[in-house]
């Protein structure tokens, strides 16, 4: 007997389930962009040049003009007297702009023509400062990559619900302390604790909801996740512009964050998980109300009665499992392989998807109509890569996209006008599309027994790369195009090793480690399968694909 088994009885999904995905899977799927992506505007670096008291009442086209040195006009001024010139015109007559350059004495002016106010205007993080912007997206990955684990743990043992509003709480507070505080470095950690939840809150809602759905109707859920991500990407930039002060736009996060604990009073706990803990009675009133709302009316007493079964099932599964281990994953050859390529295209995945977006700043033209653009194009992407695994195949369409994106990447060094913002936006395209790709080959490649090992600690090891993706940045002082070199780089290889990956398209799962040490061996290097008909009992295993 399967949970899934029992909650057909109450209904698979039925009126109480669409109601939670309208209310809540949605909202929240929109939301957690603004929280999660909102620091890379929040530390947008605007134009600037050296302030100058005595320069204060001119326009800022006459204060650059009288300020700032042309080899290095943001971070240097010139050794003179500024109160004895405060006509352009004068200026321009008897200068013959022979002062010396020395470093910014007062500070900083920031030209206000996007943002009001940043975090990068508020600390000064400019010229000698600028890493500090890289180092605060570095933190938020460190907090996510250190503290993740530890709230998987915490949900399987207090509950998907109440980990989730937690992470909200957690959330909404450092949110709203990153305003109030003046303390560089104190801001810092809060944005460490703040990305620290950015993926569980993800996880949390996601794994609620699929836990009281059945898994025919799991791939639909991701679809609704993915793209309402994307629709909240698209809003971000859209209330960045309208609000023009990271202020505003930490406030109206927190709010998001704050609007979760709304869910409280309808969010079910996960009936499946109270199952894992004991809690039989109270898996029983949820099912019951699942059934009530979906027009499902089962007998509370047998239901109890088949749970209480379900859960010595899984008492007994648990003690088996104790007695394996997940270190025979690594010991055979093929599938070690297969467990090291993927884990590559996943750090990849980031390499690709998140690199451009911290070289937003960098790019060519309007910064938030560039966040838009590489927001915009993952539908396509998603609907594109979609249709090509499943009627072409996995490897081929994951393997050649990687090598496309290689390529693409290496446009911006023909210095054309837009060629940065076309290679990014072609970049996003392909790379959205093939992480559907490289999460479902996971899944298949994957034995049943340690599928969630393989693919759980595949993505953990990949997400250690986002610790460097925001120097990417960095390398602009080197050339407008450099940024895109390891993007190019890492693509290619990746591109490469992707194809020594098997065909799985129409092929059954593996069960065991041996059948998965033994799939695809008889399967040619160049071989392309297209979509045939159904294999009856194929076994398909629903695929958790999410992109933190």
């Amino acid at each position: 007997m399967k949970f899934e088994d029992i909650l057909q009885q109450v209904g698979g999904y039925g009126k109480f389930q669409r109601y939670l995905t309208f209310y809540f899977l949605i909202p929240a799927s929109c939301a957690i962009p603004f929280l999660y992506l909102n620091l890379i505007l929040m530390v947008s670096i605007p134009g600037h040049w050296c302030y100058v008291p005595e320069m204060s009442n001119l326009t800022n086209t006459q204060q650059r003009m009288l300020i700032r040195p042309p080899n290095d006009p943001s971070c240097t001024m010139y050794d003179m007297n500024y109160s004895q010139v405060l006509d352009l015109e004068i200026f321009k007559a008897t200068s013959n702009f022979s002062y010396a350059i020395i470093p910014c004495v007062s500070g900083w002016e920031y030209d206000k023509t996007n943002y009001d106010e940043t975090v990068a205007t508020k600390f000064d993080l400019v010229c000698n400062k600028a890493h500090y912007t890289s180092l605060l997206l570095t933190l938020q990955n460190v907090g996510s990559f250190t503290l993740t684990p530890i709230y998987g743990i915490l949900s399987d043992r207090y509950g998907r619900k109440v980990l989730f509003l937690v992470l909200a709480a957690i959330i909404s507070s450092t949110e709203i302390a990153s305003v109030l505080v003046n303390d560089f470095i104190i801001f810092a950690i809060l944005r460490t604790i703040n990305g620290s939840a950015m993926p569980s809150i993800f996880n949390s809602a996601f794994i609620l909801i699929s836990e009281i759905v059945t898994p025919d109707v799991r791939a639909h859920m991701n679809a609704v996740i993915n793209f309402s991500w994307v629709f909240g990407m698209i809003l971000l930039p859209m209330v960045a512009y309208l609000t023009r002060s990271w202020v505003m736009l930490c406030n109206v996060s927190a709010a998001f964050g704050f609007g979760f604990a709304l869910s409280w009073f309808f969010l079910p706990e996960s009936p499946s998980w109270l199952v894992s803990r004991n809690r039989y009675e109270d898996a029983a009133t949820v099912m019951m109300t699942l059934g009530k709302t979906n027009g499902k009316q089962p007998e509370y007493s047998n239901l109890l009665k088949q749970l209480k079964a379900l859960g010595e099932q899984i008492k007994q599964t648990k003690e088996q499992e104790k007695k394996n281990t997940t270190s025979p994953l690594l010991k055979y050859p093929r599938l070690r392989m297969h467990f090291f390529i993927l884990s590559i295209c996943w750090a990849e995945f980031y390499v690709a998807y998140i690199g451009p977006l911290y070289n937003l700043k960098n790019l060519y033209g309007n910064e938030f109509l560039n966040f838009f653009l590489l927001s915009i194009v993952e539908i396509p992407g998603n609907l594109l890569f979609w249709f090509l695994m499943d009627r072409y195949g996995r490897r081929w369409s994951s393997s050649i996209g990687f090598i496309l994106i290689g390529i693409i990447c290496l446009v911006p060094f023909f210095n054309f006008n837009c060629s940065d913002i076309i290679a990014s936006m072609i970049t996003r395209l392909l790379i959205s599309g093939i992480f559907m790709i490289t999460d479902q080959q996971g899944s298949e490649i994957f034995p049943t027994v340690y599928r969630t090992f393989g693919i759980g600690t595949g993505k953990t090891i990949a997400k250690a790369v986002t610790f460097f993706l925001p120097y990417i940045a960095l390398l602009r002082q080197y050339g407008q195009a450099m940024a895109f070199l390891p993007i190019s780089l890492t693509s290619f290889v990746t591109g490469v090793l992707a194809s020594f990956l098997p065909e799985t398209l129409n092929e059954n799962f593996p069960q065991t480690l041996t059948d998965a040490e033994e799939f695809g061996k008889d399967q040619k290097y160049f071989s392309w399968i297209k979509k045939s008909s159904k294999i009856p009992d194929k076994g398909k295993h629903p695929v958790q694909s999410t992109r933190l």
